[in-house]
């Protein structure tokens, strides 16, 4: 991985022929009388189409609202729950070892939320704690701090045992990245239960990666 650069290499390892940037949903109540509380999520397009703004692969969370404190914010650092099943479900076709698969959770989130005791990999970046599973724990949280929406946290990396994949999910980002085969990305890509854009390993993902819908002064 390229730790030294503020882009997809940094965070999934640049060995694969293809990769896509997967975008977590808004989740927001909705009470309906007859079921009660529920959740309905909305894709970051809705939102910067209802804010006038361009939806496209550098877009980011403030740039697309207009704030960098908005009212409501996707899920930071974990893919949630159903992506991240639906995920899974795409990506076990494109590995020979699905029942066989690893899980990086950061080890920094305290005692509360520590993750159970694994593997300790220390990749001069954050130090990580490893478990392995099925694929099917893809979904699985992490540690006893409710974090958002579904309580715990994501795994922040996971890949199946041939390697022929990597999911990325940074502590700090609001999107997922994966990289795999073409087929497997296109897969992705194809899917209409996730909301996802092609980008190259050498894509930006710093604060100013986007440069087509304009950035909210500080402060907003």
């Amino acid at each position: 991985m390229r730790r030294d650069r503020a882009e997809v290499g940094a965070l999934v390892p640049p060995v694969f022929e293809a990769y896509a940037r997967v975008f977590h949903p808004v989740y927001l109540p909705l009470y309906l009388p007859r079921i009660g509380d529920q959740q309905t999520s909305i894709r970051w397009q809705i939102i910067a189409e209802e804010n006038g703004k361009i939806a496209h692969a550098a877009m980011s969370w403030q740039t697309i609202t207009g704030s960098h404190r908005p009212d409501y914010e996707p899920e930071e650092g974990s893919l949630p729950q159903p992506e991240a099943r639906t995920l899974a479900s795409i990506l076990r076709d494109y590995t020979a070892a699905p029942d066989v698969c690893w899980f990086a959770i950061w080890d920094g989130y305290g005692d509360e939320g520590r993750p159970p005791p694994g593997i300790d990999l220390l990749d001069g970046f954050r130090n990580m704690v490893v478990l392995h599973g099925p694929i099917d724990a893809a979904d699985a949280r992490f540690g006893t701090t409710p974090h958002d929406r579904s309580g715990g946290y994501g795994a922040n990396l996971w890949w199946p045992d041939d390697h022929t994949w990597c999911v990325a999910t940074d502590i700090d980002l609001k999107t997922t990245y994966v990289g795999g085969s073409t087929a497997s990305i296109d897969a992705i890509l194809a899917d209409p239960r996730l909301e996802t854009f092609p980008i190259p390993d050498t894509h930006f993902i710093g604060w100013t990666a986007d440069t087509i819908n304009p950035h909210p002064p500080y402060g907003t």
